[in-house]
């Protein structure tokens, strides 16, 4: 292929780069921080969340909202994700439909807080993870979840290592595999809906953290497929 979709992805993500957030935009970004954060809030002290702090087994310096204990980037990501979408009430994008603040959001938090990142970079990253969830839903609307995915679970691994790439500055080359890394650790079947199991709630967090490990793999020199 004369040209890889990621790696046209990195070109236009690294053209935008220095370019400010745009006031209407940075208002939106800041009231999807507040609003995922307040779900976070809202579901600390459900089952489900707690299974997911207990399950983590690595620690480190990132915050898990409302809970004592503190966990690594992954695992951050993995339950506030967890906890943003496990009673439903957070943003839809109906394009896909895709749920993009609790991935993006919980994945651009750890990542800023263990990388210690300044605001502009934060934003620039919420605002090409959600774009880029958002935009790839739309190549195929619904038909992700007629072939028994969640489109939330599938598209947000990738929304997740774009934004975090973005946030984090990465060459293009680097910016490409992370896409590719994270198109194959991509995952969430909408089995759920059988027995109303838990699994739909931690897909977000589990999209989150894929989206970090595809970033720091790419970092370290994984090579990952280009035409994803």
């Amino acid at each position: 292929m004369k040209h890889p979709v990621a790696a046209e992805l990195a070109k236009v993500v690294a053209a935008a780069r220095d370019r400010p957030v745009p006031a209407k935009l940075r208002e939106t970004l800041e009231m999807l921080l507040i609003d995922i954060g307040g779900l976070c809030v809202a579901a600390r002290e459900t089952d489900y969340v707690g299974a997911a702090v207990q399950s983590w087994d690595s620690e480190g310096n990132g915050t898990a909202i409302g809970h004592a204990r503190v966990l690594d980037a992954a695992g951050a990501a993995f339950v506030n994700g967890t906890a943003a979408h496990g009673e439903d009430f957070d943003d839809t994008f109906e394009g896909g439909p895709v749920h993009a603040g609790a991935v993006i959001v919980p994945a651009l938090l750890a990542v800023a807080e263990r990388r210690n990142l300044g605001g502009s970079d934060l934003l620039f990253g919420l605002a090409v993870g959600v774009e880029v969830m958002c935009r790839a839903s739309l190549v195929a609307p619904k038909r992700i979840h007629q072939a028994g995915f969640h489109p939330t679970a599938v598209l947000g691994a990738m929304g997740a290592a774009a934004g975090v790439a973005a946030a984090l500055r990465v060459d293009e080359t680097t910016f490409a595999s992370a896409q590719g890394i994270a198109g194959s650790m991509a995952s969430g079947i909408i089995e759920y809906l059988a027995e109303g199991a838990s699994t739909k709630r931690m897909h977000p967090g589990w999209a989150a953290q894929a989206g970090i490990r595809a970033v720091e793999l790419a970092r370290a020199g994984f090579d990952g497929p280009r035409t994803v």
